[in-house]
């Protein structure tokens, strides 16, 4: 029996239920939504095996790599991860609703990000599935100046950008799904790129067919990230930084990192990109111990996806 790819796993199951959702929040406020949100959770942990167990691995891995600082692998502990998760689902209505002062946020990290705007230099933005991904692309379109196209893998991205678009017709992204890159998506990339835009993509999911990965050292074991995100910023020639935005106590802490500005000096360093991707897992390990229930890769993340 073959491991479930995390491609095959809809995150977001059901449109009309966030709607319902979203609808109790702008009538009642938040509490009643996280009161919802209880057996929702609870039947997820009961009947997801997948997501049960990929959350007991993560935390497991979490609690040695902390030296057992960080949550156990309980349980309970499972059930506040995936918890987390639906509060993460109900904190990206809001933002894209347009009521970002809802949330409580600092900006204290983004002080490259907004060197990199002033120079108007194109750039790819890597990003993980740690915190709120929407709230990262969201602060990026506070600048009136700045253009972001986001790259996805799947349609359910796409499907939940039209969600999105149907609350706020002005919180639509650009969103291009590339299954697998062209020529013609290289040549559009590098328009972007010389025109001095963002591409964002996400650093921490496998490719559909399980290739073009680049082993990395990530809470003390080897796991494989895609290598898209650092191929690309190479062959285009320009900086790859890498963008979150964890919860600690209730805030939303945004922080960019440069990882590489893939100069002719980087260009040329054959270990340049697997130094790039290892420095990337540097970051999500850091911002895992920070944040530990804020990491939301609900499948077996450190099996190749073509095991059996």
């Amino acid at each position: 029996m073959g491991v479930t790819h995390w491609a095959n796993l809809n995150e977001i199951t059901a449109s009309t239920g966030i709607r319902l959702v979203f609808l109790v929040y702008r009538v009642f406020g938040r509490l009643p939504v996280l009161l919802i949100l209880y057996p929702v959770i609870f039947w997820f942990l009961l009947f997801n095996k997948t997501a049960r167990n990929s959350s007991f691995d993560y935390l497991n891995r979490l609690y040695l790599y902390s030296n057992k600082t960080s949550p156990k692998p309980t349980y309970l502990n499972v059930f506040r991860h995936l918890y987390a998760f639906g509060e993460c689902i109900l904190d990206k209505l809001i933002i894209w609703s347009g009521h970002l002062e809802d949330l409580e946020y600092t900006l204290d990290g983004l002080n490259g990000f907004k060197t990199l705007i002033g120079e108007n230099s194109g750039a790819v933005i890597v990003v993980s599935h740690i915190g709120n991904l929407d709230f990262c692309r969201a602060i990026a379109l506070q600048y009136p100046n700045l253009k972001l196209t986001v790259l996805v893998h799947t349609a359910h991205a796409v499907n939940f950008n039209q969600l999105l678009k149907s609350i706020n017709p002005e919180s639509a992204l650009n969103i291009v799904q590339v299954s697998s890159f062209s020529m013609h998506d290289a040549i559009l990339f590098s328009e972007k790129i010389n025109l001095g835009e963002l591409i964002s993509i996400a650093g921490d999911r496998v490719p559909l067919k399980g290739e073009n990965t680049i082993p990395v050292n990530f809470l003390g074991a080897q796991a494989n990230l895609p290598v898209g995100p650092y191929l690309l910023a190479r062959a285009l020639g320009c900086p790859l930084f890498s963008l979150s935005s964890i919860k600690v106590d209730g805030i939303y802490q945004l922080g960019v990192q440069e990882l590489s500005k893939w100069n002719s000096e980087e260009k040329n360093d054959p270990n340049g990109i697997a130094k790039s991707a290892q420095a990337f897992a540097n970051i999500l390990s850091e911002n895992c111990l920070k944040s530990p229930f804020q990491w939301f890769n609900f499948y077996p993340f450190w099996q190749k996806t073509n095991a059996s």
